[in-house]
């Protein structure tokens, strides 16, 4: 979320491959949330880095199992530039790798504050 305004967001998707580190940025303008169910976005014309445009949008669903767990459900639409559309092919996958790896990395994130609360919590009780 950008601070200077709540209602934006900056998206950054980088990634490694052919022996070069690859960095694209946008901005996004941030839908209403519902509240323990969705955030979603929509990406601002002309906020792209390295001058192509990818228009996109998503949201994240939460749906909740149990007291302890959630299912997390990520949907993102994106248009694919022209010039790009001949690659396009080769790029889903490589998307979809980057994607993936980032929503394990937000797994691991969520149970590692889970085990940071619960060990407060026992020093808390211990104390």
């Amino acid at each position: 979320v950008v601070e200077s305004d709540p209602r934006m967001s900056r998206w950054t998707l980088s990634t490694n491959q052919f022996g070069r580190d690859w960095e694209f940025s946008w901005l996004a303008r941030n839908l209403p949330p519902v509240k323990n169910n969705k955030i979603h976005w929509v990406s601002e014309r002309g906020s792209a880095s390295l001058g192509v445009e990818i228009q996109n949008r998503g949201q994240i669903k939460f749906a909740r199992l149990s007291p302890s767990s959630c299912r997390i459900q990520l949907i993102i639409s994106y248009e694919v530039p022209d010039v790009l559309v001949p690659f396009a092919n080769a790029l889903t996958p490589l998307v979809e790798g980057i994607i993936g790896k980032d929503m394990e990395r937000f797994r691991e994130y969520v149970l590692a504050q889970e085990q940071q609360k619960a060990a407060a919590a026992t020093a808390g009780k211990v104390a």
